[in-house]
């Protein structure tokens, strides 16, 4: 009764690895209802492994109704005539999982991956292409079903996305495209929830606004909403001053937002706000900057919102906590991972067409921060949706 051998480097865990054997005898026929198993010591012997790695196993195993396990005598095969097989695993890569956003977008996708029968196999490129690559390029050598994935911004194509794209495989991109992938999709609409976020500022009387952000300008969901910051003002009869862009040229992870360290990008929008250009409001590409831009605030001297009004997008879990409560944009996180999730199910099962794209609307969520009378007893916060199509 040999066992698969268990990949220690593998980004399934060893008792997934165990696991996902069991399933596959069993539903094959190798182990006929009422076999025994070996007992966990030979099991870790055999395998190298812990103890407690074939705990987890068999107790998976359990629960799967797959084995039962009888005090004293040992674990069996359970007597089931039609133990289903798993649908095997479906790997999931993004550059961190640090903010409320990502973590909300993971479970959308573990919510629907589980249901049809699929283990989630996560990953973090930490940010890093070749790390990226690395994690794809494994992945795919334990045979995933389909791959749902945050890519890495870069305007290399010899990368290993493009190369699975190229082969047909299940690939579905979340929150961001990648020009050229032809590969589906599901974003928000950042074009309309940046539209919105820009068109309140003027509706409250704001002439002079500022885009800030950080290179690379050309990450999809950052060019969707500078260029709504763009088309609301000019729409408005407005100039629409270039970005001012902070940081080096690479896409950076999410930081603790409640200790961002002092940093040359702070220093920056110190130096900015101090100088003659200073606008009455400025647009924060999302709301790790506008924090950027609260500190900096703080630091000069200046009033949020009576000297200068500030708003971002992402409405992370502390937007709402900051003082001034932060203006800013909602996405639908959870909703984002159902869908690329359902998409990557369809692609599976054999529904292939066109490359498709999925917009889900966003929701503007105003509070003090972008409220240009808040001292004259405007509401400290209200919510208005979007319509954006899907």
């Amino acid at each position: 009764m040999k066992l698969v051998k268990l990949l220690r480097d593998s980004p399934i865990p060893l008792y997934q690895q165990l696991l996902n054997d069991i399933r596959a005898r069993i539903a094959s026929g190798e182990w006929q209802p009422g076999t025994r198993l070996p007992t966990e010591a030979e099991l870790a012997s055999e395998l190298s492994v812990s103890r407690v790695t074939i705990r987890q196993a068999l107790s998976a195993a359990v629960d799967a109704n797959l084995v039962i396990r009888i005090p004293g005598k040992g674990t069996y095969v359970a007597q089931v005539a039609n133990t289903p097989l798993s649908q095997g695993f479906v790997g999931y890569v993004v550059p961190h999982l640090s903010s409320s956003f990502n973590v909300q977008t993971l479970l959308g996708v573990e919510n629907v991956i589980k249901t049809a029968g699929y283990q989630l196999i996560f990953c973090n490129s930490e940010g890093d292409l070749a790390e990226e690559d690395r994690l794809l390029t494994r992945l795919e050598s334990e045979g995933m079903a389909g791959y749902v994935m945050q890519p890495i911004y870069s305007e290399n194509k010899d990368r290993s996305l493009f190369r699975l794209v190229a082969k047909g495989s299940p690939l579905v991109l979340i929150d961001r495209d990648i020009p050229g992938a032809q590969a589906d999709v599901v974003t928000s609409d950042h074009f309309e929830g940046g539209h919105a976020v820009v068109r309140h500022l003027i509706d409250q009387g704001f002439t002079d606004i500022r885009y800030l952000a950080r290179q690379p300008l050309d990450l999809t969901s950052i060019a969707e909403r500078y260029r709504a910051y763009q088309a609301a003002m000019l729409k408005a009869g407005l100039k629409a001053p270039p970005a001012f862009v902070v940081g080096g040229p690479t896409e950076l992870g999410y930081r603790n937002s409640l200790d961002i360290p002092e940093s040359s990008e702070l220093d920056s929008i110190v130096k900015f706000l101090q100088g003659p250009e200073r606008p009455q409001a400025i647009v924060a590409m999302n709301d790790l900057y506008a924090l950027l831009v609260l500190q900096a605030a703080e630091q000069v001297g200046l009033s949020v919102p009576e000297d200068l009004a500030v708003v971002g997008f992402d409405d992370l879990d502390f937007a709402a906590t900051l003082n001034p409560p932060l203006t800013t944009v909602a996405q639908q996180a959870y909703q984002l991972g159902m869908e690329a999730a359902r998409l990557l199910l369809a692609w599976i099962d054999g529904e292939r067409g066109p490359v498709r794209q999925i917009r889900l609307p966003t929701r503007l969520v105003v509070r003090e921060s972008g409220l240009r009378f808040a001292e004259q007893g405007q509401p400290r916060e209200a919510v208005m949706r979007l319509q954006s199509s899907s």
